[in-house]
């Protein structure tokens, strides 16, 4: 750990703490309120199994994720023909309704000509057989029309029989004028009445395409909406399944790292390898918890507790920035073991401590917690969670809510 990062420790512990509310999947990586809650105990370091059957699960979580991430692929294909086949329905819809608009628009228009055609129809056939009748059932109706009155010359005189010849001729050509007015209106009439029919004809047809089309964009509408429920449900479902890999891709790397990092019993495996303080204690040579407190560290933050000199200073950074948050410092019950301590541990509690001579414990570079930590779920213990790895502490997989030993309490120096 260098200066700049010691210095800067207390602000990036406050921006992990946001990124762990603002990212998904952070908060998901804390520990939930569950596991014991003692006070107290020892570590268990990971074995090859469990390393082993995590490495299965993540291998079972990817492939999980691959068919769920065929499953979406197939769904958004789906969902893209759908969308094809609704916008085809919604023109087809289109089209149709235009054209039972042009269909109503044309049976109006002719609707209207049958009217004026029958109407003018009506009115020749009432004029002719208005003439018929006064020229030919009486003769009263002659008199009484001032025309035909000259015609014929009633008016005084008489006629001629040249006269009379053409004046029966003209009364010929205003009946035969009158018949083609009957004519043509009858004429007019009828095509008038065949337009009209095709034009209800038509529109009928044009009614049913558009009913027809609009069924077609309804199904057409409602496909597109299931597909796309389909499409965000499989979206949801990788995501979910993406969230687990990543969840279970740490949760490995941190029990190879443990694994990896498991101290030897040779005192040369341990070394400083971090920042210090003002105490430079060196524990080279000793032992697994053979060290004298000479040469560990006292902590500051929490009298009568001894470590490593890097392990208690970044402790010490960790727990000043942990009372900024809380108001005190954090609460220790056990750090630094000697060998004696872990053989009655492990007598007393075989499935807790770990094997005498292999004690993180014994190395000076653990420590159990309490004061809220000791329990999973609690600000105390979720706020460590996230911090402490930038101060070089970490919760070992081991003892998460999901390991084979879960101890909220247990915390490790990592170097």
């Amino acid at each position: 750990m260098s200066s700049g990062r010691r210095t800067a420790a207390p602000l990036l512990g406050a921006l992990v703490t946001v990124l762990a509310v603002l990212v998904p999947g952070t908060a998901a990586a804390a520990p939930s309120a569950s596991g014991p809650t003692s006070s107290g105990g020892a570590e268990r370091e990971p074995t090859p199994a469990e390393l082993a059957a995590q490495a299965q699960k993540v291998t079972t979580l990817r492939e999980l994720a691959q068919a769920r991430a065929g499953s979406v692929k197939s769904a958004r294909q789906a969902s893209a023909a759908a969308a094809l086949l609704a916008g085809q329905a919604l023109e087809a819809y289109t089209t149709a309704r235009r054209a039972l608009e042009i269909a109503q628009e044309q049976e109006d228009r002719l609707d209207d000509e049958l009217r004026i055609a029958t109407t003018q129809a009506r009115a020749a056939g009432e004029r002719v057989g208005f003439w018929a009748r006064q020229s030919y059932q009486s003769g009263s109706g002659l008199n009484a029309s001032p025309m035909l009155n000259t015609l014929l010359g009633t008016n005084g005189g008489g006629q001629d029989a040249d006269g009379f010849t053409t004046t029966l001729y003209t009364l010929r050509r205003i009946g035969e004028s009158r018949a083609a007015d009957l004519s043509a209106g009858r004429r007019a009439r009828a095509r008038a009445e065949k337009a009209a029919a095709d034009a209800t004809r038509a529109t009928g047809t044009a009614l049913a395409a558009a009913r027809t089309a609009d069924e077609a964009r309804t199904t057409a509408d409602n496909a597109v909406a299931r597909q796309q429920r389909i499409l965000d449900d499989a979206q949801a479902a990788l995501g979910s399944s993406r969230g687990r890999v990543r969840t279970a891709e740490k949760k490995e790397r941190q029990l190879r790292a443990a694994l990896q990092s498991e101290r030897s019993p040779d005192p040369a495996a341990n070394v400083v390898t971090g920042v210090t303080g003002s105490c430079t204690a060196d524990v080279t040579g000793y032992p697994n918890g053979e060290i004298p407190l000479t040469a560990l560290c006292a902590l500051a933050t929490a009298p009568g507790q001894y470590l490593r000199a890097d392990a208690a200073y970044a402790f010490d950074q960790l727990s000043t920035a942990y009372a900024q948050q809380f108001g005190t410092p954090i609460c220790v019950t056990d750090s630094y073991r000697d060998y004696a301590t872990q053989v009655r541990l492990y007598a007393t509690k075989p499935q807790l401590a770990a094997r005498p001579g292999t004690s993180n414990h014994g190395w000076g570079t653990a420590t159990d917690l309490c004061g809220g930590v000791q329990h999973f779920g609690t600000p105390e213990h979720e706020w460590l969670f996230v911090n402490a790895p930038v101060f070089g502490w970490f919760h070992p997989a081991w003892a998460q809510p999901g390991g084979s030993r879960p101890e909220p309490w247990h915390w490790e120096f990592g170097g």
